[in-house]
C-alpha cells in the first residue's frame, strides 16, 4: 500500500515538472517578438562618405546606419545696394592722342603736266620743245611715272592723224630716254589723233595748240617746285 502511494506521488511530481518546463519555454518565446509576416529583407550595403574635404573617406554601411544625406541649397542672394549717380558715372581719364607718324610711302602723288607743240604735219621736236622737256624734268631721281599722250588737230584724214599722234608721243619718249636713260621703265605712251582738243580748230592759233604732246610727270608732293 505504501509503495503504491509513493509511485503515484512520483508520477504526479514528474507531470508537474513537465508542466513547469513547458510554461517556462513559453515565457522565453514570448519575450522575443517574432518578425511580422511580410517584413522586408535587410537592405544591401552601400558606399557612404564619412568625412569632408581632404579628410574624406569612404566605407560600406547598411541602412539605417548610413549617414544622412544633406540636400544642398543655394545661398540667398544679397540685395544690391543702390548706387548714386556720382559713383555710377566715373569720368574717363583724358589721354592725349598719339602723334601721327609721317610715312613718306603713303604720301599722295602729285602730278605735273608739260605740253610741247609741234609743227603742221610734223613729229619733230623743236629746240624750244627739247629745252622745255629738259627744264621740266627737275630731279629725275624722284620721278615715279611719266605718261606721254600724243595729239593732233582736226585737219586731215583720221588714219593719218592717228599715226601722227603716235609719232609725236614716240619723239618725246626717245628724247627722255636719251637724256635720262634710267627713266625708261617709267614711260608709258598714249596716242589718239583728232581728239580731245584744248582749243577750237577753226582758227590757226587753235589748231596750233591742238598739235601737241602732253607729258604728265607723277612724283611725290615734296619733290614739286
Amino acid at each position: 500500500m505504501t509503495a503504491h502511494v509513493l509511485r503515484r506521488v512520483t508520477a504526479l511530481g514528474l507531470v508537474a515538472s513537465c508542466i513547469a518546463l513547458v510554461s517556462s519555454c513559453g515565457l522565453f518565446r514570448s519575450s522575443v517578438p517574432a518578425e511580422p509576416a511580410g517584413a522586408h529583407a535587410v537592405a544591401p550595403p552601400r558606399l557612404a562618405q564619412l568625412d569632408f574635404s581632404r579628410r574624406a573617406m569612404f566605407a560600406q554601411c547598411i541602412p539605417p546606419a548610413c549617414p544622412t544625406r544633406t540636400p544642398k541649397t543655394l545661398a540667398p542672394e544679397t540685395p544690391s545696394q543702390p548706387v548714386g549717380r556720382e559713383a555710377a558715372v566715373t569720368p574717363a581719364e583724358s589721354v592725349a592722342p598719339a602723334p601721327l607718324v609721317h610715312d613718306p610711302a603713303t604720301e599722295a602723288e602729285s602730278s605735273r603736266t608739260v605740253i610741247v607743240q609741234f609743227g603742221l604735219g610734223s613729229a619733230k621736236l623743236s629746240p624750244a620743245a627739247r629745252s622745255q622737256l629738259n627744264g621740266a624734268m627737275g630731279d629725275a631721281l624722284h620721278v615715279r611715272r611719266i605718261k606721254i599722250v600724243g595729239r593732233t588737230d582736226s585737219i586731215g584724214p583720221l588714219a593719218f592723224n592717228e599715226s601722227l599722234a603716235l609719232a609725236r608721243a614716240l619723239a618725246v619718249r626717245d628724247h627722255l630716254r636719251k637724256t635720262h636713260p634710267t627713266l625708261a621703265a617709267t614711260l608709258t605712251l598714249q596716242a589718239r589723233g583728232a581728239c580731245c582738243f584744248i582749243a577750237a580748230n577753226d582758227t590757226l592759233a587753235g589748231r596750233t595748240q591742238n598739235r601737241r604732246a602732253e607729258v604728265v610727270f607723277q612724283m611725290s608732293g615734296k619733290d614739286m617746285p
